[in-house]
């Protein structure tokens, strides 16, 4: 028997979000690949789910051991969003071990994790970014203040899910931004805020061709898209396909196909915009989307007549 590692879990906020993925995906799962075997990753704690069981991940080969065999992994599927999953460090780990695995590889998962970085990178191949700054922790950041305008966006710099993001008006309001922002992250990005609308685009490469999904409109009744808007019963209104002319979405879908292929990244993603003045400034690179049945991507496929499971086997 083939089996395949649904990795989830995380070292960051995210860690309940892949939790929820991971059970979805689990359900879903049909691919030739081999049967899943969920596998939570939470600090030094690796442990298998099998068979109603839990056994501790031997971390020299990725392997674990029940009262009647050795269990080998063929593959793996990586559904942590946050480090050390959509950060590149568990690739590289793969890398070493010589696992196959479905994300994106080091360089990729680590670039497009650290939003000022894959911004300035993205931003030299004409793509439209926010103008941001950087703070860092337990450094002399009083040069950056004079770089600034308000409102303003505050978000650790390697996170997701806009844990710790905050919109400020004023110095005031930024001090105490920063400070929780510090509390998930040794970075802190600082961007200019955007008036706009937002959306957000999902992409699958499969052998074949790199496919684009319809464009999601994304309208919330906050401040911004924060973590309640994103995950609450009451929050976001998610509209597939968005309302635009075909003309503008193509235009959108074009970037996010250039940004997936610049990027290099392998199989999935989903990119962010704000769409200002009839231009598409972008916001930020998902390497590793959220996987539930009603998130974003999964939504985008459905339109197109895509089973949850037919995505689940697309990206595996």
């Amino acid at each position: 028997m083939a089996y395949v590692a649904l990795v989830y879990g995380g070292f960051s906020g995210e860690a309940k979000i892949s939790e929820k993925s991971a059970n979805e995906i689990l359900k879903a799962f049909q691919s030739a690949l081999g049967e899943p075997v969920l596998v939570r990753i939470v600090d030094a704690n690796w442990t298998a789910e099998f068979k109603g069981h839990e056994y501790p991940i031997d971390k020299n080969d990725f392997s674990f051991t029940t009262p009647e065999s050795k269990i080998e992994f063929k593959s793996v599927f990586n559904i942590i969003h946050g480090t050390p999953g959509e950060d590149g460090k568990l690739s590289g780990y793969f890398d070493l071990i010589g696992i196959p695995y479905n994300s994106s590889s080091v360089l990729a998962s680590a670039l497009t994790f650290n939003k000022n970085w894959c911004n300035r990178f993205l931003s030299t191949y004409g793509v439209l970014v926010p103008k941001s700054v950087v703070f860092y922790k337990n450094e002399d950041n009083s040069h950056v203040y004079e770089e600034l305008s308000y409102p303003c966006f505050v978000k650790p710099n390697n996170g997701g899910s806009s844990i710790g993001t905050h919109k400020v008006i004023n110095e005031s309001a930024l001090e105490k931004a920063l400070k929780d922002a510090f509390q998930h992250d040794n970075e802190v990005i600082v961007e200019e805020f955007i008036q706009g609308r937002e959306f957000s685009v999902g992409v699958i490469k499969t052998e074949d061709e790199v496919r684009v999904m319809p464009l999601t409109e994304i309208v919330v009744n906050a401040e911004f898209f924060d973590y309640t808007q994103k995950y609450a019963e009451n929050g976001a209104t998610e509209i597939t396909p968005a309302d635009l002319p075909a003309k503008k979405s193509a235009e959108c879908q074009a970037i996010v196909k250039k940004v997936f292929q610049l990027l290099r990244l392998k199989r999935v993603a989903r990119i962010d915009f704000i769409l200002k003045n009839d231009q598409f400034y972008l916001i930020e690179v998902n390497a590793i989307p959220g996987m539930s049945a009603k998130s974003i991507l999964p939504q985008q496929a459905n339109y197109l007549g895509m089973s949850f499971s037919d995505l689940i086997e697309m990206i595996s």
